[in-house]
């Protein structure tokens, strides 16, 4: 049976106090005040063994629905989409994504254990990143020079008051466009 791609992007309904105080930092202790905001959230790429890509996305919509190893009603939304939808598709015009993944894949591979346990046999394979998506003061174009070392700044750390939202020594970070770009801040 062929294997087919579901991106899940998990989001809290709720107050998230973890962007909220990232965009705090970003805004008050590192002065980039072109930042008007910032949203967390958790995209999954799970790949599923299925008779057609909207087969897979119904064993995805199904575990979501069922279980709370995903997503939990009370607090969040979610989204589903094939694997061919870019990662910063739904991205606003005036917003750019940071995707932040951890260089082992530890919780990835406790989530699959713990769809197993669900009795979904299904599912070969999950990955997991943290999709930043920040909202800037001004619409961002390809030709604007400083916008990459911006989102780098805020992206990447570097030290203690420079970058905030990824660590390079065990995290790789991608900045995508809401044009279709996507760029590696740290590999």
């Amino acid at each position: 049976m062929p294997i087919h791609t579901v991106v899940l992007t998990v989001g809290l309904k709720i107050t998230d106090n973890e962007a909220r105080s990232a965009l705090e930092a970003v805004r008050v202790k590192m002065g980039l005040d072109g930042v008007v905001g910032l949203v967390r959230e958790d995209l999954w790429e799970l790949d599923v063994e299925a008779g057609s890509a909207a087969a897979a996305r119904a064993v995805v919509a199904k575990l979501v629905e069922t279980t709370n190893l995903f997503a939990n009603p009370n607090k969040h939304r979610h989204a589903l989409s094939g694997a061919g939808a870019a990662p910063g598709a739904d991205l606003a015009t005036d917003e750019v994504a940071i995707l932040v993944s951890d260089r082992e894949a530890g919780g990835a591979t406790s989530m699959l254990a713990a769809v197993r346990r669900s009795g979904e046999r299904s599912v070969a394979a999950a990955r997991c990143c943290v999709r930043w998506r920040i909202k800037l003061a001004e619409t961002p174009s390809p030709e604007q020079p400083h916008l990459l070392s911006l989102i780098r700044r805020i992206g990447v750390t570097e030290s203690r008051t420079e970058g905030l939202l990824s660590n390079p020594h065990s995290q790789t970070a991608r900045a995508v466009f809401p044009w279709g770009g996507e760029t590696a801040l740290s590999e």
